[in-house]
């Protein structure tokens, strides 16, 4: 049984120059995102990841938490996370304390997610140097577990140092799930190693496959015998009543995407990379050496786009090969409307979900 969830990176559709940004057309994208979520958990989703970004329009959740926040107080059963918190921008200890928070305001439905970053320009600006992203990203990760499980913690590491320290509350929980994004091998040795869920995306479904390999073999040499539910995978998805409508949705809604992950997140020269993002360099070289054509991003995997049994057979096939127990639908981006958003929802809903619950292929 594959799980369903929405990821939501929350793109800003009109005018990127921040001179010409308008608070009225940014409220109503707040709104009928909101509506979406809330539909989501009708819909039969297993729950709904925000994610994290700083300074341009490629996203519009600075404070993804607000949004957890927001969403619990609006749904029963839905789950609710963020993937992910970037743990370079946040003092870990002040992280730890509103996940336990979030755990209680949301019932125990609360999934967190935490992440190292890759963003050049969001570095650059926030002035946090690129090299140190893995260090603060381990050394967070051991002080917000010690902050959630230990009555009492101290700490002293190379960026931060507590003694003798409580956090009020603590987790309702005795354990919350923790996931970490996960695109180089650093990463996700070390997250099997840690005994942490991982997510990835932006690859083809052949390279996940070995992604999640590398992931269950550092598990059994870490003592640990992984699952399909330790990991997950994230796919741009549309689906329309016919594969023509479909791909004439998504054609310009992941042009402006592409455009704007470009602009924030891809390094400018990936020759030349920092060190720590090596394996960078070729990730993000698609992006910045030539245009890599629709057809070859669905042969790929990397996108879902079609009717519903076209859009079916690819997930079902991608999520078989992988081996993954959670597909993360990134189904409204770009400039996709409320009614596009909403109708591809429903369709995955009724056409995608069963299959991938183990029903009717």
């Amino acid at each position: 049984m594959t799980k369903s969830w929405i990821f939501e990176i929350f793109n800003y559709p009109f005018n990127a120059d921040p001179a010409k940004f308008d608070p009225q057309l940014c409220k109503e994208l707040y709104d009928w995102k909101m509506e979406s979520w809330i539909a989501a958990e009708s819909l039969g989703f297993d729950g709904v990841f925000f994610s994290e970004h700083h300074f341009s329009s490629y996203n519009v959740s600075p404070s993804p938490n607000l949004l957890v926040a927001a969403l619990a107080q609006r749904t029963r059963s839905l789950r609710v996370g963020v993937m992910a918190n970037i743990t370079a921008f946040h003092n870990p200890r002040r992280l730890a304390e509103e996940a336990a928070m979030l755990d209680y305001l949301s019932g125990g439905r609360l999934e967190v997610g935490l992440g190292r970053g890759v963003d050049e320009q969001e570095f650059l600006k926030e002035n946090i140097p690129m090299e140190e992203t893995r260090p603060r990203f381990e050394e967070s990760l051991e002080l917000i577990t010690k902050a959630w499980y230990q009555p009492t913690f101290s700490h002293h590491g190379r960026f931060f140092h507590y003694d003798e320290v409580s956090i009020w509350p603590r987790p309702l929980r005795d354990e919350l799930p923790l996931w970490i994004t996960a695109l180089s091998p650093a990463t996700v040795t070390w997250a099997a190693e840690m005994g942490y869920r991982i997510t990835s995306v932006f690859q083809s479904t052949a390279e996940l496959k070995k992604v999640f390999g590398t992931y269950k073999s550092a598990s059994v040499g870490a003592g640990r015998q992984p699952g399909a539910g330790d990991m997950g995978v994230c796919r741009n998805v549309v689906i329309a009543d016919s594969d023509q409508e479909a791909r004439d949705i998504a054609e310009p809604a992941l042009g402006l995407l592409f455009g704007l992950f470009k602009e924030a997140a891809v390094f400018h020269d990936v020759d030349h990379v920092p060190a720590g993002y090596e394996f960078y360099s070729s990730f993000f070289r698609p992006f910045v050496g030539g245009e890599v054509s629709f057809d070859a991003l669905i042969d790929m995997g990397i996108i879902c786009v079609g009717s519903p049994s076209t859009v079916r057979d690819q997930i079902v096939a991608q999520v078989d090969e992988i081996g993954c127990g959670h597909f993360l639908n990134w189904g409204s981006f770009g400039n996709m409307t409320r009614d596009q958003t909403l109708r591809s929802y429903e369709l995955y809903s009724r056409h995608v979900m069963p299959a991938l619950a183990g029903g009717s292929r």
